[in-house]
Parts: C-alpha cells; sequence; structure tokens
C-alpha cells in the first residue's frame, strides 16, 4: 500500500486533506503531521513512498525538510504544496522537489499527480534505482552551453528568444526549464511543451535565477566519465532526432512533444554518467564484449537502462506522460504497452531509424548499434505516411540544415 505523508503547520488545513482525501482509505495508508520534525520522526519509524509539505512552516520549512528527507530517503517522491513563494525561496525548492502545486489544489489533482508518480515505480522497480534519481540535485550539464548561458544571462539586453535558442542546445538545462514551467515553484503551473514558451513564460528574471543558482547545475567534463562518453556527439544525434521527429510529426498536435522526445531521450546518458560512471563503464566493456546493444548491458549491470532512468526522472518532474512513455521506451517501440495511433513514440522512434547515426557513435568503437524500426512499423502505429515519405521528410530536414 502507497504511504504518504502530508505536513503543514496549519490544523484546518490538514483536516481539509483528511477529508477530501477519504476516497484514498484503502489504497493509501496517510498520515498528517503539523510540522518538519514530526515529519522526520514519522520518517524514522517507517519510510514513505510520497510526502506532500507545505513551504512556510516556523522552524523547519518545506525546503529544509525536503533536503532532508533527500539525503536520507533519496527513493522518496517529494511534492510542494503551498501558496506562492518568493523567488528565493522557490529556488530552495528547486534541486529538492519533484513538484510544486499550488494551492488551493483540489483533490483530483493531487491525486493524479502521487498515482502518476506511483505509476513510475514500473520503470525502475527497484528502491536503490529510484533512489539514484531521487538523490539527483546538482545536474550535470554541457561546460560549453553552461558557459554561454550564464554568460548572456548577465547582459541586460538578452533576449527570450536568445535564452531559449541556448536552452535547447542541453537536454538536462531543456528538462529542467520544462520542469519549472509546468509546476508552480516560480509561477502558475502550465501544461508547455514548447521550451520558446517555457522560458517565455517563466520570465528572463526566473531564468537568471535558475541558471546562476549554484546547487542547480554543474558542468560536465567534455567527455564523460573516463572517457567513455561523447557527449557533443549525443547532444548532435539528440538535435539531429528532434528535428527528424518533429519533421514527421508535421502539424499534428503532439509535434512539439515529438521534438521534446528526440530532444530528451538519452537525456539518462547524462545522469549515469555523472551518478554511476563505474557502472556506465562496465556496461560499455559488456557490450563490447559480448557484442550486444549497450542498453541491454546496461540493464544486466544497473538494473535499469538509460532510457528507464531519464523517464524516471521526467515522470518525477511532471512532464506529459506521453513524452515519458516516449523516452523509457525508444528502444523498444514494438513492446510498449502504447496505443496504435502515431505519436511522441512512433515519431521518435521512426526519426532514429532513419538518422544516419546510432548513439553508439557517442562511445567506444565496437559498441553494436540497437535494433531499429522498418517500414512493417508503419502499419502498427497508422502513420499518416509511407517509408518513402518518411525517408524523404527527415532528408530535407538535413538538406535545409547543411544550407
Amino acid at each position: 500500500m502507497t504511504r504518504v505523508l502530508f505536513t503543514d503547520d496549519e490544523a484546518p488545513v490538514l483536516d481539509g486533506l483528511r477529508t477530501r482525501l477519504y476516497r484514498q482509505n484503502g489504497k493509501w495508508t496517510m498520515v498528517f503531521v503539523e510540522s518538519g520534525t514530526r515529519a522526520l520522526t514519522e520518517f524514522e519509524r517507517e519510510p514513505f513512498d510520497v510526502i506532500v509539505t507545505d513551504m512556510r512552516m516556523p522552524g523547519m520549512d518545506g525546503a529544509e525538510l525536503l533536503e532532508r528527507v533527500s539525503e536520507r530517503w533519496p527513493a522518496t517522491i517529494r511534492i510542494v504544496l503551498s501558496g506562492y513563494a518568493e523567488p528565493q525561496q522557490a529556488l530552495r525548492l528547486v534541486p529538492v522537489a519533484h513538484q510544486y502545486l499550488s494551492k488551493p489544489c483540489d483533490a483530483k489533482r493531487l491525486v493524479s499527480a502521487i498515482e502518476r508518480c506511483m505509476q513510475l515505480h514500473a520503470l525502475l522497480p527497484h528502491p536503490n534505482l529510484r533512489a539514484l534519481a531521487g538523490r539527483v540535485r546538482m545536474l550535470p550539464v554541457m561546460p560549453r552551453v553552461y558557459a554561454a548561458l550564464r554568460d548572456l544571462l548577465t547582459h541586460d539586453d538578452a533576449t527570450t528568444q536568445q535564452i531559449a535558442e541556448l536552452v535547447t542546445a542541453d537536454p538536462v538545462i531543456s528538462a529542467k526549464i520544462l520542469q519549472m514551467a509546468t509546476s508552480a515553484f516560480f509561477r502558475l503551473a502550465r501544461p508547455i511543451t514548447n521550451i520558446d514558451q517555457a522560458v517565455g513564460y517563466l520570465g528572463i528574471a526566473a531564468m537568471r535565477n535558475l541558471v546562476t543558482a549554484p546547487p542547480v547545475f554543474v558542468p560536465l567534463p567534455e567527455r564523460g566519465a573516463a572517457g567513455l562518453v561523447n557527449f557533443e556527439e549525443l547532444q548532435a544525434r539528440s538535435h539531429a532526432a528532434a528535428a527528424a521527429a518533429h519533421a514527421l510529426a508535421a502539424d499534428a498536435q503532439m509535434a512539439d512533444q515529438a521534438l521534446l522526445a528526440g530532444l530528451l531521450h538519452d537525456i539518462g546518458y547524462w545522469l549515469l554518467a555523472h551518478e554511476y560512471p563505474g557502472d556506465l563503464a562496465k556496461a560499455v566493456e559488456i557490450a563490447m564484449k559480448e557484442r550486444i546493444p549497450l542498453h541491454e548491458a546496461e540493464v544486466r549491470v544497473i538494473g535499469a537502462s538509460h532510457a528507464q532512468v531519464g523517464a524516471y526522472l521526467l515522470g518525477l518532474w511532471g512532464l506529459p506522460q506521453p513524452l515519458v512513455d516516449a523516452v523509457a521506451h525508444h528502444h523498444s517501440p514494438q513492446s510498449a504497452a502504447a496505443p496504435t495511433d502515431f505519436g511522441p513514440l512512433a515519431a521518435l522512434a521512426i526519426a532514429l531509424a532513419l538518422l544516419p547515426s546510432d548513439e553508439s557513435s557517442a562511445f567506444p568503437t565496437g559498441i553494436v548499434a540497437s535494433p531499429k524500426v522498418d517500414a512493417n512499423f508503419l502499419s502498427r502505429v497508422n502513420a499518416p505516411f509511407d517509408w518513402t515519405e518518411a525517408t524523404e521528410r527527415v532528408a530535407e530536414i538535413f538538406e535545409e540544415t547543411e544550407a
């Protein structure tokens, strides 16, 4: 049974939550406490799957509480339920909170947020792997992009378009900005799946606070752990996949999500190289020795692939489910439990099949390419084009780029 801890210093708020969430009795074990100290005491007795806390509380506030929980119980899903916070308060929450829901919040939305997060356990069944994603505070980013973005934000005449172009250049920064825009850290949450819109909605002041804050981002080495990952190559391929997936989605409503699926599909490699460099190195060694795709070796060594790890984190951050599914299953789109309609996962899978290079190009020579979909896949997903047209759409994108 899912264990959920609610923390708020106002007794009427807790009473209201008890009343509105009564339908969850029998599904959840719910505990309600009035302080951060009491919350930690309850964790000592038995850990929780989810903590939902207010921000403004006397003594230990929500940011400090979540920081302590993230240190000792990193697998716990951390959600803030609070009124709009001051920018500096919100900034303290950015490294430690997975989602921020603004008060007043109806029961349906709160239940949906918690249940969506719990469903992510299917991606990472082992608590130790969930703890890997849960303990991530400082996010590894491309040094070149990070330096350029920090420099740009020091200029008073910087535009949101210029900022968005640099944000898009780094998958990790892109994902974090989307988390901020679709949650309520700095402003009321909005469902946004477009980087330009996300940057514009947050505003330059919030972007400056987020990017220049020391606890949020940390530059990666130019090449990953022990020279394993060529992140420049991986980044270039992610952008190619994003452009191709967007071209295949054309004017469909999910075109923005298809683009993001391409941009973010390998984000798990950034996390594994930063958090599990030794295990990733071992997976590379096994993949080369046994001539198997790297994602299969990752599952054997780590217990999950980079696709599962990346999708889990994006899901925790509240990004749209079709995008999470696309990232999670881009190596196995045929077996994914997804609708047969053409969506972000299908667009990404076809795009990856049509790209001239595989993600193995970012690793040492000898890594076997992952299997790709073929023309038979198009009928399964009701694609609005045949293989010839798909090839032409993708080729046209790269011809325009070269021109």
